[in-house]
């Protein structure tokens, strides 16, 4: 009895030990919130982020659009502080940052300035299913999808439009 009893609670350990600490070894070192460049999907509309008809003018509106292996479409992410991130486009070199001055709150490009503490920040929570959200470090607004419309910032609801697929790409396999 006392022998069952001990295997018993060396296979409970060995279960706590499995289920606590390999998903740290598991995941240790392989999150995508690196320096690297990404395509940024929209899990509702299945589209990704992008200035307007590829633009490069300040102030060009970020929209959703099919995919294609365009610079246009893919963001180099740096870290800009705890989980926070510089985004900056292959194609225009220009960042994106929501216009608080407008309802609903839209999403432009701006010039990607080289002051990094000027620069906006984008903080990125990955969610239980593996998406994330991305939200204005300063105000907490989220990035929205609306189709083919211009994305927005908007107050967190958990809504698919508000979820975002990280889709890590190599910039030399871009065109455009």
């Amino acid at each position: 009895m006392r022998k069952m009893i001990l295997n018993i609670a060396v296979l409970l350990g060995v279960a706590v030990l499995l289920g606590v600490v390999f998903p740290l070894f598991c995941t240790a070192g392989s999150d995508p919130l690196e320096s690297k460049s990404y395509q940024i999907r929209n899990c509702k509309f299945d589209l990704l982020l992008r200035p307007e008809n590829a633009n490069n003018s300040d102030g060009t509106p970020i929209v959703l659009y099919p995919a294609a292996p365009w610079k246009c479409m893919t963001w180099k992410m740096s870290p800009a502080g705890d989980s926070t991130f510089h985004f900056q486009n292959h194609f225009t070199g220009k960042t994106l940052e929501g216009i608080t001055n407008q309802i609903p709150v839209a999403v432009v490009q701006i010039p990607f300035g080289r002051d990094a503490a000027k620069r906006p920040a984008w903080r990125l929570t990955r969610l239980p299913n593996g998406f994330y959200r991305i939200a204005d470090a300063g105000t907490g607004q989220v990035l929205t999808g609306r189709g083919r419309e211009q994305v927005v910032l908007a107050r967190w609801e958990d809504k698919q439009e508000q979820q975002w697929q990280l889709i890590e790409i190599d910039p030399a396999t871009l065109t455009m």
